[in-house]
């Protein structure tokens, strides 16, 4: 798959006649050893704190010239000691292709770009690189774009489809695709800067169409043995039953969700304000139709020229769970797509997969940071949270009412992240936190643990980050 791209940005380059081109190699290591003692979820007596040892190593490969813009990178996302140290055979392999694309340049203000990438617009609310996650994020996609920098503007039109290997070659777009992934995406992104710079807003609409899931069935059949002697006389009859299970998948049935809103960004001299809104509709992948808001907003102020303070508020729609008849065909939860959740929804990750879900209550995220710049190496951030369920029913059955559903107080608890960061030398990034989590009754049971019984939930982390530029060529 991959020689394609090199080819096709050969013939690419050749075409466009005298170029002036650039080569550059670099690099990414990374190690961080975390103490998880509640980590992305509570633990009762049950669960032991423990220490683990994650590490990320990629090779990138640029190469651009006046129309032809090409990346390739290797990536390997492991846990310290996952395989054998004294043996040949590597029984986890995770070394894999992380990004391979090229993007022409048709004229100075249309490109194209074909290929594995990282997908990243704005806040990265709903479509970011998930580079805290080791493995991070991409895309197999085409994106078309545009823009005007004399005019402070630029969108662009991203398309996927999805397809398992090898595809149908009669029904490429009816083959079934059973994997996890959207099977097919779309959207658009428009981004304006005005008053020099200081006022920018940015429209995002973005289709994705997921198979309808597949079902099994289970039939039995009987068969009727007979019994014979030693003499083959039949001297009686037995009944055996066989138990089969039958998959159909739906390869034509797609539902599509939709998603679009608008986000706004002033800074002033020492004020920054930022006010998102977005409205999700379209079908849930079982086929429920989706009725969703979310919306955002978030004040900054430079007190001192080392200290600037932040408050927010975030409130992603839920559903109702106490209107049975509704739910059965409708849902009101909204989903983050594929945003990146942790430096949005607190350090912890405690809601990381559950912001992305459309069959949740919702969540409300009311929060304060301060962060105090030492120097231009160094600063700390503190971060305080308060989360609270958008509505007050849990998809639980409750134990005494026997009702499908509980009715709780919507405080879930607090969550306070600590972190200092500290950038000895260019592309050498040290970091360290320590967070930790305050949970109420409502958040025990959302957690499945019995009330009272949660223990404390606190999470640490040092983390090294190098990125090394191994070689770049001067410009030919």
């Amino acid at each position: 798959m991959y020689p394609k791209w090199i080819i096709l940005s050969i013939v690419l380059t050749a075409l466009s006649g005298p170029v002036v081109a650039q080569f550059s190699v670099s690099g990414e290591f990374r190690m961080r050893p975390e103490y998880r003692d509640g980590y992305a979820t509570l633990r009762d007596s049950s669960k032991t704190p423990y220490g683990i040892i994650l590490g990320r190593a990629r090779a990138i490969f640029d190469f651009k010239t006046d129309k032809i813009m090409t990346r390739f990178s290797l990536q390997d996302a492991f846990v310290f000691g996952q395989n054998n140290y004294a043996s040949d055979t590597i029984s986890k392999n995770t070394v894999n292709m992380f990004e391979a694309w090229f993007r022409y340049s048709f004229t100075e203000k249309f490109a194209l770009k074909i290929g594995r990438t990282e997908v990243v617009y704005d806040d990265e609310r709903f479509l970011g690189r998930s580079d805290w996650a080791m493995w991070g994020a991409t895309h197999d996609i085409i994106i078309a774009q545009w823009g005007d920098p004399k005019k402070n503007y630029n969108g662009d039109l991203g398309i996927a489809i999805n397809n398992v290997a090898p595809a149908n070659p009669t029904v490429p777009y009816l083959a079934s695709y059973p994997l996890k992934n959207y099977k097919y995406m779309a959207y658009t992104w428009e981004h304006f800067k005005l008053m020099e710079d200081k006022l920018s807003f940015s429209f995002l609409a973005l289709a994705d169409g997921f198979q309808a899931p597949s079902t099994t069935v289970t039939k039995t059949t009987t068969d009727t043995l007979k019994i014979r002697n030693s003499f083959d006389s039949i001297i009686g009859t037995t009944v055996t039953k066989n138990t089969t299970k039958v998959t159909t998948d739906y390869p034509n049935q797609v539902y599509l969700r939709a998603t679009a809103g608008l986000d706004g960004w002033l800074t002033l001299k020492k004020w920054s304000f930022s006010l998102s809104g977005y409205y999700q509709g379209g079908h849930y992948k079982d086929g429920k139709t989706i009725n969703a808001w979310f919306y955002s907003a978030n004040i900054s102020w430079k007190v001192i020229k080392p200290l600037k303070l932040m408050v927010g508020y975030d409130h992603l729609d839920g559903n109702d769970f106490s209107d049975t008849t509704a739910w059965k065909t409708k849902m009101t939860g909204f989903s983050t797509l594929y945003g990146t959740a942790h430096r949005l929804y607190g350090y912890m990750d405690m809601w990381n997969s559950y912001v992305r879900d459309n069959n949740t209550a919702g969540l409300n995220d009311l929060y304060l940071r301060a962060t105090l710049n030492f120097s231009e190496k160094t600063f700390i951030e503190g971060t305080f949270r308060w989360f609270s369920l958008a509505r007050g029913f849990l998809n639980k059955k409750d134990a005494v009412t026997k009702l499908p559903y509980t009715a709780v107080d919507k405080n879930l608890g607090q969550e306070i992240d600590l972190m200092f960061v500290y950038k000895p030398i260019p592309n050498l990034d040290l970091n360290a936190a320590y967070c930790f989590f305050l949970p109420t009754k409502t958040m025990e049971l959302q957690r499945d643990i019995q009330e009272g019984k949660s223990k404390f939930a606190q999470y640490a982390y040092i983390m090294v980050t190098y990125k090394p530029n191994f070689f770049t060529s001067e410009k030919k």
